[in-house]
C-alpha cells in the first residue's frame, strides 16, 4: 500500500483551495461583466483580486513547507465555507423566487461573489483553526515532556535515594556480636559488600536518570547524521549489554545521512532496550533493518516478543500518557516518541521478527539524495523564505514581460478576456496572477528536484528560467490559452505559437530565474 505523505496531502489541499478560488473568480467575473469599465472596476474588480489571491494562496499551500502541517485543515474549512455560503445563497434566491441556475447575469455574479466571500472566510478560519491546533499539540507535547520528567524524577531518583538511605543505615550498623572475628564477622562483611553493591547500582540508576532528565529537558536542533554509524554503535553496545540476546543489523543502503538530532543515538538505544527487556524468550531475537529511497530512510527495530499491548501502542503513536504512574507502560515508549518528534521522524508499528512480536519503524528524511543533492525539502516542501523571494521575482518578471508584449502585440488585454473582461486593468491583474502561479511552480521545481544545486547561481538559474518560460509558452500560451479562448467564442488558432510570445516568455523566465538566484544569495 502506498503511504500518503504530508507532502501529498499538502499538494492535494493546496490544489483544492486554488481550484475553488479560480472557478469562483472566473464564473463571477464572467457573469458580472458590464460594458461600463467604471462599474466593473468599482463593483467586480475587488472580488477578482480576492479570488485570484485565494488561488495563489492555494498554490502556495501546495508547494510550501507550511502546507504540510496546515494545508488539510485549511482546505476543509475552505470547502465548508464555500458549501455553506453557496447553500445559504441558493436558499435565499429560491425564497425570492429566483432559482440560482436561472438567475440573471448581475444576480448570478453577486451570488457567486458572496460564495467567494464564504470561501475566503472559510480559508481564514481554517488558517486560525490550524494554528490553534498546532499550538495545542505543542502545548500537549510540552506537558507530556514535563509529566515524564516528573515521573522519572520521582520513580528513579527518589526510589534510588531510598535504597541508598536504607543500605547506608545497614552498613553503619555493627554486627550482633560486636566482634570483628569469627563467622559473624564473615557474614557481616558479605552483607556489607552486598549493601555496597546495591548502593552502587542505585547510584548508577540515579546517574542514568539525571542524564535522561538533562537530555529530555533540552530539545536539540536537527543536523545531518550518519545513521549507519549510529546503528552500528548502538547494536554493538546492545550486544555487550545483553549477551543472551541475538541482535542482527541488516543495512545494505550504503550509509545515507538523515536529518535528525544528535540524540537519535539515545532513541535507538531505547528501542533496542525495549525489544530485549520486554521479551520473555530465552534468547530474544532483535533485527534492525534499514531501507531507503530517494528522499527517506526507514529504520525498523523488530523483536519476537509478545507484541505491543493497545495501551503501549497508544502511548507510542498518540503520545497519550496514563493519568497515574505506571513506569512499566510508558517511560521508554514516551521517551522514544519525544526523541522521534525532535528528529521529525514518523513513527509506525509494524510486524516483528518472522511475524511474531512487534516492529517499531522510524522514517527519517534524507539529508542528501543518492547523487549528492540535498533532499530534505522534498517531504516538507519549500520554506517560506524562498516562496517570498520567488513571488517577488515573479512580480517583477511579469512587468518586464508585459511591457514589450503590450507594446508589440497588445496581447495583455486578451488575457483579461479569459476572465470575462477585455479591460487592460483586468488583463494586467490576471497576467500578474499567472506570473505568480507559474513563478511558485518554478520555485518548487528548483527546491524539490535535482535542479536544487543551481538555484543560487544566477546564470544557471536564469538559463533554467528561460527553459521553463519556453515550456510555459508552449503549453499554457500556445495550447491552453487558445483552447480557452475558443471555448469563450473567440476565434484563435490552436496551437498559437508566435515569435513575440516566445521572446516574451523567455524574457520572463530569464528575469524570474536571475532574480530568484540573486535574492537567494542575498538572504543567505
Amino acid at each position: 500500500m502506498t503511504r500518503v505523505t504530508g507532502r501529498t496531502r499538502a499538494v492535494a489541499s493546496g490544489l483544492a483551495v486554488a481550484t475553488v478560488g479560480f472557478l469562483l473568480t472566473r464564473s463571477a467575473t464572467a457573469a458580472s461583466t458590464t460594458a461600463a469599465s467604471a462599474t466593473f472596476l468599482l463593483g467586480d474588480f475587488p472580488f477578482l483580486i480576492v479570488g485570484l489571491s485565494l488561488s495563489a494562496f492555494g498554490v502556495g499551500i501546495a508547494v510550501s513547507e507550511w502546507g504540510r502541517d496546515h494545508g488539510t485543515t485549511v482546505a476543509r474549512w475552505c470547502l465548508f465555507g464555500t458549501a455553506a455560503t453557496g447553500a445559504a445563497v441558493a436558499v435565499s434566491l429560491a425564497g425570492a423566487g429566483v432559482p440560482m441556475m436561472l438567475a440573471g447575469g448581475t444576480t448570478l455574479g453577486l451570488a457567486l461573489d458572496l460564495v467567494l466571500t464564504g470561501a475566503v472566510g472559510g480559508t481564514i478560519t481554517g488558517v486560525q483553526a490550524s494554528r490553534r491546533r498546532a499550538s495545542g499539540q505543542e502545548l500537549a507535547e510540552r506537558n507530556n515532556r514535563l509529566t515524564l520528567l516528573n515521573r522519572i524524577l520521582r520513580h528513579e531518583v527518589l526510589n534510588g535515594l531510598n535504597v541508598v538511605r536504607g543500605y547506608a543505615e545497614f552498613v553503619g550498623r555493627p554486627d550482633e556480636t560486636g566482634s570483628d572475628d569469627g563467622p559473624a564477622a564473615d557474614g557481616g562483611a558479605t552483607a556489607t559488600a552486598d549493601a555496597a553493591r546495591a548502593i552502587e547500582r542505585s547510584a548508577d540508576r540515579i546517574n542514568d536518570a539525571a542524564d535522561e532528565l538533562t537530555r529530555l529537558s533540552r530539545p536539540s536542533g536537527t543536523e545531518p547524521v550518519d545513521i549507519a554509524a549510529v546503528l552500528e554503535a548502538c547494536v554493538a553496545d546492545a550486544r555487550a549489554r545483553y549477551p543472551d540476546a541475538e541482535i542482527r543489523l541488516v543495512d545494505d543502503t550504503g550509509g545515507p545521512e538523515v536529518v535528525a538530532t544528535r540524540r537519535v543515538e539515545h532513541l535507538v538505544e531505547h528501542l533496542l532496550a525495549n525489544a530485549v527487556e520486554h521479551n520473555d524468550a530465552a534468547t530474544p531475537r532483535v533485527e534492525v533493518t534499514v531501507d531507503c529511497d530517494w528522499d527517506e530512510v526507514s529504520v525498523t527495530v523488530a523483536d519476537d516478543g509478545g507484541g505491543l499491548p493497545d495501551r503501549q501502542r497508544q502511548i507510542l503513536l498518540d503520545g497519550t500518557l496514563p493519568e497515574y504512574d505506571d513506569p512499566g507502560s510508558g517511560f521508554g515508549l514516551t521517551i522514544v516518541r519525544l526523541l522521534a518528534r525532535e528528529s521529525n521522524a514518523d513513527l509506525d508499528v509494524t510486524a516483528g521478527v518472522d511475524g511474531d512480536g512487534v516492529g517499531i519503524e522510524l522514517t527519517f528524511r534524507r539529508h542528501r539524495a543518492p547523487d549528492g543533492i540535498r533532499a530534505g525539502s522534498l517531504d516538507t516542501g519549500v520554506p517560506t523564505g524562498p516562496i517570498k523571494i520567488g513571488a517577488a521575482a515573479a512580480a517583477v518578471a511579469a512587468v518586464v514581460m508585459g511591457i514589450p508584449l503590450t507594446t508589440l502585440q497588445g496581447s495583455i488585454p486578451v488575457i483579461g478576456v479569459l476572465y470575462g473582461s477585455p479591460s487592460p486593468v483586468v488583463g494586467w491583474t490576471v497576467h500578474l496572477f499567472h506570473s505568480l502561479v507559474f513563478g511558485l511552480g518554478f520555485v518548487a521545481l528548483l527546491s524539490g528536484s535535482r535542479l536544487i544545486r543551481y538555484r543560487s547561481r544566477s546564470l544557471a538559474t536564469a538559463g533554467l528560467g528561460v527553459g521553463y518560460g519556453v515550456a510555459v509558452w508552449v503549453v499554457a500560451a500556445g495550447i491552453v490559452m487558445p483552447v480557452w479562448l475558443r471555448a469563450l467564442g473567440v476565434p484563435t488558432p490552436v496551437p498559437n505559437l508566435t515569435a513575440a510570445g516566445l521572446a516574451g516568455h523567455a524574457l520572463w523566465g530569464a528575469t524570474l530565474g536571475g532574480l530568484f538566484a540573486l535574492g537567494r544569495r542575498r538572504v543567505s
